[in-house]
C-alpha cells in the first residue's frame, strides 16, 4: 500500500529531480519494497493515458476500436514491466546492481510528471492548431523529457553521459517496439 506521505516524498523528489538536484534520489525510497511501491505511479499515470488512447482512437477512426483498446492496454501494462526487467541485465551489465532501485524508483515516479507533461500536446492537438505548433511542442516535450530521463539515468545509476544516454535511447527504442506490437495486434 501507498501512504499519502510516501506519496509526497515521492514528489518531492520528482520536484528535486525537475531543478536538476543531485540530493534528489534521497526522497526515493530505494528498496525492493520503494521499488513496488513505485508502481502505483502506473495507476496515477493510466487516466491520463486512457485521454491519449481514446483520442488516438478517435483521430485514427479505427475499425475494431475495442481491439485497438485491449492492444493498447495490454501494451501498457508490458512496458511497464519490461523496462525495469531489461534494466535488471544492463545494471548488471555495467556493474550497477546496487544503484537499480535508486535509479529505477526514481524512472517510475518520474513517470507521473512525464504524462502530465504530454498533456498539452493533447490538447493542441484536439483544438487543431497548426501543425508546425504541435511539431514544436511535440519536439520540444520530447527533448526536455529525454534530457530529465538521461539525468535520472546518469545521477540514479551513477554512470557517465555516455551510458546514461544509451539507456535513454535503448528506453526510447523499447516503448518504440512496444508501441509498434500494440498497434499491429489492434
Amino acid at each position: 500500500m501507498l501512504t499519502l506521505r510516501q506519496f509526497a516524498w515521492a514528489m518531492t523528489g520528482v520536484g528535486h529531480l525537475l531543478r536538476f538536484r543531485r540530493d534528489a534520489f534521497v526522497f526515493f525510497e530505494a528498496t525492493p519494497a520503494g521499488f513496488w511501491r513505485s508502481f502505483w505511479a502506473a495507476l496515477l499515470v493510466l487516466p491520463v493515458w486512457i485521454l491519449v488512447l481514446v483520442d488516438q482512437a478517435a483521430a485514427l477512426n479505427h475499425p475494431s476500436p475495442v481491439g485497438f483498446f485491449l492492444a493498447q492496454m495490454i501494451g501498457y501494462a508490458i512496458s511497464w514491466l519490461a523496462y525495469p526487467l531489461l534494466m535488471v541485465r544492463i545494471g548488471d551489465f555495467l556493474d550497477r546492481w546496487p544503484r537499480y532501485y535508486s535509479y529505477m524508483v526514481a524512472y517510475n515516479w518520474f513517470q507521473v510528471l512525464q504524462s502530465i507533461a504530454w498533456l498539452p500536446l493533447v490538447f493542441l492537438v484536439d483544438a487543431k492548431a497548426p501543425a508546425g505548433l504541435v511539431a514544436i511542442v511535440w519536439l520540444s516535450t520530447h527533448g526536455v523529457l529525454m534530457t530529465y530521463s538521461w539525468f535520472i539515468a546518469k545521477r540514479g545509476l551513477m554512470i557517465d553521459g555516455i551510458a546514461a544516454g544509451a539507456i535513454v535511447a535503448i528506453d526510447l527504442l523499447l516503448s518504440l517496439v512496444i508501441d509498434r506490437i500494440a498497434e499491429m495486434v489492434g
